[in-house]
């Protein structure tokens, strides 16, 4: 824990607080008003279910509203949401939290922010407590953090501690909140080897918002001061709607319209909004994490409200699964319109099992819809104020019907599935998640299906996600040390990619490696293979890159010496049948997404001198019909005679003005990305080498089109002379 001078304020002095220490947690709070505890679940339970807290009642939208016009209002500039999933990371799939829009690049320093301060309302995907979606009142799969953020660097300081809890406190007392009635928790923050000490600002019993300040960084010494000191907030947006309505748990207040129509649908008993919210109350003083502790609520309420556990659960279950289902058919529609393909791997997996979850829930409330209906219920919704969602309707719903449709086969194949299964070995965690996994079969159709009694763990799906959850960082091992002394490579092929002879100096030789003071020689990248040619009369044989220095592997080093300057040449034919290749994975890029839709993008590519390839994320395999279309398309581009547009710009203008479509098949690192634009077609972040006009790219000739992984289509195609040779074999 940090010290208590962390927490010492001088916004708290001025203001009548007292710094006082809970009773029954023994945790140190901030309060105008004297109390015994600190006004959080277990020491308080929910005090504002039926109760006014608020001045008024808000809608989703109009708190959104409310809280990034008082920040705005307060010199803080509006952001534009992230996607959910987070392309711009390779080390998570989704945004997690609004300050994952500014990790790595901000946070590292290589780039400034977008705007400083700032405020964002960013919606955000966290799958660590899905089995309680539904059943505690609160817990959510996807949830809006509102923010405000600023980051201080050394002779530019925005605001730090007293003025964030300051704005904090403002916010609060401007919806109508008593100053008497909040407090502020001390806490701490660690993640990603940083830390800083937080406030937990709660208001009847409802944790609001977090206020934390990164300010230290983890070494082997010890805590070290950051260069940035970053003010990371979070203001859970569904938790200040709840509080303004008072109702009896926060599915009912974000789904009003959606509840009455689906409860209709179901005809589910209707349930007194006093036990509901005795749930809730009972629920926000437990941790509920599995189904014993999920058993002991309903044993609480039971006796609190006086009926019948059996009862009891007969009544509650129906509502459990009406909420799950309209939390993950929400959460599910954001990831879908932000490019998620369901599938059995990465980001896909989630969407998948959001799927797979609803479906069972329909079921279990007998539900005479598809879930396509309800996504669709879902994108009216939400039209309203994200219409890139509206947009992208006809795509959601197509991708929805696809997997309901193979749910529906699994599920008829499902018992035979399970009886082969279980003649083989035992239906351990371990088999039910490969069922799960490889089938789709979720754990209580294998129950249903199984001729033993299955012991289905409490928290199944809590593991899977964690199993699924972390995107595996690889990092690529250097083939020499390079020593500091040497500077970054001039690059030549971005400043004339047609060159074909160069002058350099070599600046150090290392075996058969080869450093030059500047090249003309591509190093392999972003799929793209390397340039060949010659360094004096040795043979190049690859080239690649480490950092900011181009290393070029030679056949025969003893015909080079350091120090000396040398004449260069290029394979030229290689290098222009690559920049073919190239140019041409972009055109086929944008007529396939043009061709099966806008859920489609780039997952992997490979241009070699003789054949490349695209892989590109979609449902199902291509027909001859699909095939043919994006070829023709591909090919009008060709003879469209199109621009070939090349710009360096700063990440946040690039993000700003082509959107995060630029990320195209992962991580594009650095603070300056290279933007590739084919006239009124295609825009990506590409280091690779692309001609001029699209007209120089020839004839293009689609290979073949297989599915290498579900979700995943890999095209194989020629451009150019390459096309030609193939036609006349």
């Amino acid at each position: 824990m940090f010290s208590a001078k962390e927490y010492e304020l001088e916004f708290f002095k001025a203001h009548g607080f007292e710094r006082q220490k809970c009773k029954k947690c023994g945790k140190f709070f901030w309060s105008t008003a004297q109390r015994e505890t600190c006004g959080e679940p277990p020491c308080d339970e929910y005090t504002f279910i039926g109760n006014k807290v608020m001045k008024k009642k808000f809608s989703l939208g109009e708190m959104r509203e409310f809280y990034l016009t008082f920040f705005e209002q307060r010199d803080h500039t509006r952001i534009h949401r992230y996607p959910v999933v987070a392309r711009w990371r390779d080390d998570t799939f989704f945004t997690i939290a609004s300050i994952s829009c500014f990790q790595p690049w901000v946070l590292a320093g290589e780039v400034e922010p977008p705007a400083n301060p700032l405020t964002i309302s960013q919606p955000c995907i966290r799958f660590n407590d899905i089995d309680n979606v539904g059943k505690t009142g609160r817990h959510l799969t996807m949830f809006e953090m509102m923010a405000h953020h600023a980051f201080n660097v050394e002779g530019k300081f925005i605001y730090f501690k007293d003025k964030t809890v300051q704005l904090c406190n403002d916010l609060l007392l401007s919806l109508g909140i008593p100053q008497d009635s909040i407090t502020y928790i001390e806490s701490e923050w660690s993640g990603g080897g940083n830390s800083g000490p937080c406030f937990e600002a709660v208001v009847a019993g409802v944790e609001l918002a977090t206020l934390v300040f990164m300010m230290y960084e983890d070494t082997p010494s010890g805590k070290k001061e950051m260069r940035m000191k970053v003010v990371d907030t979070g203001y859970g947006l569904e938790r200040f709607v709840w509080l303004s309505q008072g109702k009896e748990n926060v599915y009912e207040c974000i789904f009003p319209d959606l509840l009455k129509r689906l409860k209709n649908y179901a005809a589910i008993q209707k349930i007194d909004p006093k036990i509901s919210a005795e749930y809730s109350r009972i629920a926000g003083l437990m941790n509920v994490e599995t189904h014993r502790d999920l058993r002991e609520l309903r044993r609480r309420v039971s006796e609190k409200v006086s009926i019948a556990y059996e009862d009891l659960v007969k009544l509650i279950e129906p509502y459990e699964n009406l909420y799950a289902l309209l939390d993950h058919t929400r959460a599910l529609t954001f990831m879908l319109n932000d490019g998620v393909v369901p599938s059995n791997v990465r980001e896909g997996y989630f969407a998948r099992l959001l799927i797979r979850r609803s479906l069972r829930a329909m079921k279990k409330l007998n539900l005479d819809l598809k879930l396509s209906d309800v996504v669709s219920f879902q994108i009216d919704s939400l039209a309203r104020d994200f219409k890139d969602i509206k947009d992208n309707a006809s795509d959601i719903i197509q991708l929805v019907d696809i997997e309901e449709e193979r749910y529906e086969r699994t599920v008829k194949k499902g018992r035979e599935i399970v009886s082969k299964f279980e003649r083989e070995r035992k239906l351990d965690l371990d088999a039910l998640i490969e069922l799960y996994d490889t089938y789709g079969l979720t754990p209580d159709l294998v129950a249903e299906f199984s001729a033993r009694k299955i012991e289905i763990p409490d928290d199944f799906y809590i593991q899977v996600a964690k199993r699924h959850e972390a995107a595996k960082k690889v990092e690529k091992k250097p083939k020499l040390e390079i020593p500091q002394e040497i500077k970054e490579t001039k690059l030549l092929y971005y400043e004339n990619p047609e060159m074909k002879r160069f002058k350099a100096k070599v600046i150090k030789k290392v075996g058969n490696y080869i450093i030059l003071d500047k090249t003309c020689f591509y190093p392999e990248g972003g799929g793209q293979e390397s340039d060949k040619g010659k360094i004096s009369k040795a043979r190049v044989k690859k080239v690649f890159k480490i950092g900011n220095v181009v290393v070029h592997e030679v056949e025969n080093p003893e015909l080079i010496r350091e120090n000396e300057e040398v004449e260069c040449e290029i394979d030229y034919a290689r290098r222009f049948q690559l920049m073919q290749h190239h140019t041409a994975t972009h055109i086929i890029n944008g007529a396939a997404r043009r061709v099966l839709g806008n859920h489609v993008w780039q997952a992997g590519a490979h241009k070699s001198e003789s054949i490349a390839r695209l892989d590109i994320t979609h449902h199902s395999s291509l027909t001859k019909e699909e095939i043919k279309a994006i070829e023709d398309l591909s090919n009008k581009v060709v003879k469209e005679k199109r621009k070939v547009i090349i710009e360096f710009l700063e990440r946040n203008k690039a993000e700003q003005k082509y959107g995060f479509r630029i990320y195209q098949g992962g991580v594009v690192p650095g603070k300056i990305l290279r933007i590739v634009t084919i006239e009124d077609w295609d825009t990506e972040a590409c280091g690779g080498t692309h001609l001029s006009n699209t007209a120089d790219v020839g004839e293009i000739k689609i290979i073949r089109a297989k599915r290498i992984q579900d979700g995943v289509i890999r095209l194989e195609f020629k451009a150019g002379k390459a096309a030609e040779k193939y036609k006349k074999e």
